[in-house]
């Protein structure tokens, strides 16, 4: 009878000890969002349309993480053409068609101008956000600065709305120049 109650004992001590454990590591597994669907821009909650002509094209996710494909429609000389963003949210890195360009030219860049060009970035999650960062790079003159681009996208709580925001951050100069700091871009899309 004391060997009996000693191992019950033990075994519920063993119990208490784990039992925690196990429901932390349950809580700290919490599925992450799947972005994946068909989003149009909302232009009354929206400051940007992004690289897109045309706006009333929505866009399209594919979302198996850690690949996030993101598929961007827009119109070039008449026809509608797609361009598609590969981000890895495992951070390992991607290079895409570039998303932004520096540029001395005051006008905003449109996206025929970046058609030779590509963005180099890092995907990762954080908390429930998507969040890439890219490098860039403008030499003039023979000096240089860098900025850093971070877009973030966000699910609403429903999944029904979809949020992406762009801002941009000085990085490094090798002038006394400093740019002032923009805006940052924001684009809320419906889910269809």
């Amino acid at each position: 009878m004391l060997k009996w109650l000693l191992a019950a004992l033990i075994s519920g001590l063993l119990m208490l000890a784990f039992s925690p454990t196990s429901e932390a590591q349950n809580a700290g597994s919490k599925t992450k969002a799947d972005f994946s669907g068909t989003w149009l821009l909302d232009n009354k909650k929206s400051n940007s349309s992004g690289l897109t002509t045309r706006p009333d094209l929505p866009i399209t996710i594919s979302h198996v993480d850690p690949e996030f494909r993101v598929t961007l429609p827009s119109e070039l000389n008449g026809q509608i053409v797609k361009h598609e963003f590969v981000y890895f949210t495992d951070g390992r890195g991607e290079t895409n068609e570039a998303t932004s360009a520096l540029t001395t030219n005051p006008s905003p860049a449109k996206p025929e101008d970046l058609r030779n060009q590509v963005t180099k970035s890092k995907t990762k999650w954080s908390g429930d956000k998507i969040v890439t960062r890219a490098r860039l790079r403008l030499d003039v003159a023979g000096h240089f600065v860098e900025f850093e681009q971070v877009d973030e996208w966000k699910l609403s709580d429903d999944a029904k709305v979809l949020t992406q925001t762009s801002r941009v951050i000085f990085q490094n100069s090798d002038t006394a120049f400093i740019p002032a700091g923009t805006a940052a871009k924001k684009r809320v899309f419906n889910r269809q």
